[in-house]
């Protein structure tokens, strides 16, 4: 319901509801493995990227799981995943 009032109010307004800002937001969890590709794709000059997040467990597992995953390439930069959980 929140998508499509946010959509529906975007085309209004051209701004998002629930921020005011000009970009659209989007809803639910990025493709972390997709994201942090295209930061290592970006950003080789890097040696190490930090990565922070709290959260559930959930989603911080997910989070470590792209890291792995990403550093398994052996490209660089190397993600360094620092995280708190809660709840």
């Amino acid at each position: 319901m929140l998508y499509i009032c946010e959509n529906h109010f975007q085309r209004i307004s051209n701004r998002s509801m629930f921020t005011g800002l000009k970009a659209i937001n989007h809803f639910g969890r990025p493709d972390m493995n997709a994201f942090l590709k295209f930061v290592q794709k970006q950003h080789s000059y890097v040696s190490k990227v930090g990565v922070f997040s709290c959260g559930p467990s959930a989603l911080t597992k997910t989070i470590s799981q792209a890291c792995e995953t990403t550093n398994n390439r052996r490209k660089l930069p190397y993600f360094l995943h620092q995280y708190e959980n809660f709840g």
